[in-house]
């Protein structure tokens, strides 16, 4: 099952911005493939939007308490609000669509 996790903080706890937070963020950049097969989840993409202050990862996970731990594990929390949502693709929301017509 797909999730989104979205990470998001302020300008006064960016790893952009804040030396020692910036070492964490490259230390989960780093860890972040291991942990996640450790996990059971893939990752299927990340993204950043820097001024925005928010981090993106698409997640195929066996359920959100693994995406909620990865963010855990990687210490992403500690520095972030972070929400997992679970998604469904466009084209399973149309099939479940049309079987609610039926």
């Amino acid at each position: 099952m797909l999730h989104m996790m979205v990470a998001t903080h302020g300008p006064d706890t960016c790893a952009g911005v804040v030396p020692e937070l910036r070492d964490k963020a490259l230390l989960a950049l780093k860890q972040r493939d291991k942990v996640a097969k450790k996990l059971g989840i893939t990752i299927q993409g990340g993204w950043t939007n820097m001024p925005g202050h928010t981090i993106y990862f698409v997640c195929d996970a066996p359920n959100a308490h693994v995406v909620n731990q990865l963010a855990v594990e990687l210490r992403l929390w500690e520095w972030n609000t972070v929400i997992v949502t679970p998604l469904i693709t466009f084209g399973e929301t149309q099939e479940r669509l049309h079987q609610r017509k039926r």
